[in-house]
């Protein structure tokens, strides 16, 4: 018990220093998804404390289930209210359901434990819910995984813009920045946008004289109908580019930065990407987003 102690000690202070060490090299909030494999991970150290506490308690002759029902209550209420987190957050409704069945599917699961010869309607229940949650899954996964990936990139294009921005003389502004032009045809634009959308990069709207590219680090691009509900950058037929950025992505910054030069390195981002993809060059744009830290 005592190594298993020291065991659980250690991987808990280098959990801890991980997360110090990201925290510290980003300019941005942690993603509330990394709550999920942070919590699980801390709940497993749980789940051993309070075995080993019941297994002592056991052998002292004290009468107690070997049962870790706190730590499953506990579990189960981390998925709801992280559901319900995601809902007000991203406002996709497809989290707090999910959180709302796995809460219950874990609040349920100490009724499958060995111990109990006979589970009954909760045995029940538990694998009707766990069958539910696979359906949901399935059926969800589409609107599940291109929300990840557009997230993950929307992150990187915030970090990607940020990364030689020093100055912080202003804050967040509505109006929509200028961000000069660059040469294109409609084919060559389409295309572009079309690129950038198959990597989840961006989510296009297409209007009359422009294409709206939209990103964004907090609602989810798959519950939105038009562009300007998130940040977005504007190009037009002619080559203009327009950048906005809403106030929930600029607030995710850990620091205060020029809102100006913000949106002009954004528009810079974009342009330096449509001329990678019209020089044959599109490989290049997965590198630089993933090689952002």
């Amino acid at each position: 018990m005592f190594n298993s102690c020291i065991f659980v000690k250690y991987i808990k202070n280098e959990a801890y220093k991980i997360l110090i060490i990201m925290s510290s090299k980003s300019k941005i909030r942690m993603s509330i998804g990394w709550i999920y494999p942070i919590g699980i991970f801390t709940s497993y150290i749980f789940l051993l404390l309070e075995f080993q506490l019941r297994r002592m308690l056991i052998q002292n002759g004290i009468e107690v289930r070997g049962v870790p029902y706190l730590t499953i209550i506990l579990v189960a209420l981390m998925f709801i209210i992280l559901g319900i987190l995601q809902w007000f957050r991203y406002r996709n409704r497809i989290y707090p359901v999910l959180g709302f069945l796995m809460g219950i599917t874990t609040a349920q699961a100490s009724f499958v434990f060995p111990h109990y010869n006979n589970p009954g309607l909760f045995g029940l229940t538990y694998f009707i819910c766990f069958i539910l949650i696979i359906l949901f899954i399935l059926i969800n996964w589409n609107s599940l995984y291109s929300h990840e990936r557009f997230e993950i990139n929307s992150r990187r294009l915030f970090r990607l813009a940020s990364e030689r921005i020093i100055k912080a003389d202003n804050g967040y502004t509505e109006r929509p920045f200028s961000g000069g032009k660059t040469e294109c045809t409609r084919d060559e634009l389409l295309g572009f946008v079309r690129f950038l959308h198959g990597n989840y990069i961006i989510k296009p709207f297409y209007y009359e004289n422009y294409v709206c590219l939209s990103f964004s680090m907090n609602t989810s691009l798959m519950v939105i109908y038009e562009g300007n509900e998130v940040s977005h950058v504007m190009i037009g037929y002619d080559g203009s580019v327009t950048v906005k950025l809403s106030d929930k992505d600029y607030k995710d910054y850990l620091e205060k930065l020029s809102f100006d030069q913000l949106c002009a390195s954004f528009a810079d981002i974009f342009i330096r990407f449509f001329d990678y993809y019209k020089k044959g060059y599109e490989s290049r744009i997965m590198i630089e987003l993933k090689s952002v830290k």
